[in-house]
């Protein structure tokens, strides 16, 4: 694959987690500004991890697998977490409902993109490793 692939990559999954923490604020209101801040630094976090891999660095490549993996299965425990918390409010038609529904999509969401990008990276050093021989 291409040799940008993998920071240009990184870099959109860090956009797209600056915007799911500024989505989570916008649709939940400043609640959620843990959303903001760990979105907002762990995008931060991920691009930079993609320039230095367009730098050459292999430390950055594995960085890479690891922010991603780490933020997969954070946001896979703070998904179940809110599920559950769900199924308590729901008989109560709790008033925060609606914000938690709204937290649970983007956080499983969040989850689905990040094993994705995991994924992804995985396939293109594998790939990378066979056209090398």
């Amino acid at each position: 694959m291409n040799s940008l692939f993998v920071p240009s990559l990184l870099f959109y999954y860090g956009a797209f987690l600056i915007l799911c923490g500024l989505a989570s604020v916008a649709l939940i209101g400043w609640k959620a500004k843990t959303a903001l801040v760990s979105g907002g630094l762990s995008g931060v976090i991920v691009i930079t991890i993609g320039h230095f891999i367009s730098q050459g660095s292999a430390v950055a490549q594995v960085a890479g697998l690891l922010v991603c993996l780490a933020l997969f299965g954070v946001f896979c425990w703070r998904s179940a977490k809110t599920l559950f918390m769900l199924f308590e409010l729901i008989p109560e038609r709790h008033p925060d409902l609606k914000g938690k529904g709204i937290a649970f999509l983007i956080i499983s969401l969040m989850a689905v993109v990040s094993v994705m990008v995991l994924l992804l990276q995985l396939a293109t050093i594998t790939t990378d490793g066979l056209t090398r021989q």
